[in-house]
């Protein structure tokens, strides 16, 4: 068995992945016909690539939103607030240490974290709207869920806050700008290659997420998904589970699946800092 990293929990087939946004899906090369390419090809592609500078290469369109009437503080006092999708887990206690590392850096910032204790999409509204009436100037934020933080993130921008996502992002008008920390269909490839290097390449699997509609998850999972079926077909998905950001159902769910499945599960992928060591746990203590 593998375990892969990157109110009753729910659970869906993968039939259809209804838990994705409606971005169409972008699945990179196989992994067999990347290496079976032409040399002479490969060496051109870097050349051409090697030759780009940013000059040369097309931004992209802006989409994001803009705050309304912000006032300009270069030089000046700056306070932001980080609400990320819930406080107390590994994952977010590194980025608070990496926002009050940069703040120390640039001097005249002054950054705190605040936010739920579990991975609640309402909960995680009402920190923001607080935040809001409490006069920072900037907010930074990890969405729950993209469509349903929207509308308080606009109100921050009405309000000429600056809003900029991280992690897991917002529909784009409702912030400002988004730090994506990996392409979604590069981090697809690579978790299911291992998974067909463990495994081989007809490998039965399930999923343990944090909810469905956590933005960065489903769209790793949508992308997971088309490349599987492009590169993998005779994989087969048998079903995708809710954790909650908990270390606890985590396991709960994992174990479920594993005695649901039995032999027939070859292995798991956990798509959270706290899906996949609670996944790997429950397969070593099935194991025991």
């Amino acid at each position: 068995m593998s375990v892969m990293a990157l109110m009753p929990a729910r659970a869906q087939d993968a039939k259809r992945w209804d838990g994705a946004d409606d971005l169409a899906t972008e699945p990179l090369d196989c992994a067999m016909a990347g290496a079976a390419m032409a040399p002479a090809a490969d060496a051109t592609a870097d050349a051409s690539m090697a030759e780009a500078t940013p000059a040369m290469m097309a931004a992209p369109e802006y989409i994001g939103g803009a705050a309304t009437g912000a006032p300009d503080l270069a030089g000046k006092p700056i306070t932001l607030i980080d609400v990320p999708k819930l406080i107390g887990i590994g994952y977010f206690d590194a980025t608070t240490k990496g926002q009050q590392e940069a703040a120390a850096e640039l001097g005249n910032v002054t950054v705190k974290t605040d936010g739920p204790t579990d991975a609640n999409i309402d909960k995680q509204i009402t920190f923001i709207d607080n935040a809001i009436t409490s006069g920072v100037n900037g907010i930074l934020f990890a969405a729950n869920d993209p469509v349903a933080i929207a509308p308080v993130l606009k109100k921050a921008l009405a309000a000429g806050i600056h809003v900029v996502g991280y992690d897991a992002n917002s529909e784009p008008d409702a912030r400002e700008w988004f730090v994506q920390q990996a392409l979604p269909n590069g981090i697809a490839k690579v978790m299911v290659d291992d998974m067909a290097t463990e495994k081989g390449d007809s490998a039965a699997f399930a999923i343990v997420t944090s909810t469905f509609t956590t933005p960065n998850q489903a769209r790793w999972i949508a992308e997971m998904q088309a490349y599987q079926e492009k590169c993998y077909p005779n994989m087969k998905w048998l079903e995708t589970v809710e954790a909650q950001e908990d270390a606890k159902v985590s396991f709960d769910q994992a174990t479920t699946l594993l005695n649901k499945y039995g032999d027939q599960l070859n292995g798991l992928f956990g798509m959270t800092s706290v899906a996949t060591p609670s996944s790997a746990d429950a397969v070593t203590q099935g194991n025991a």
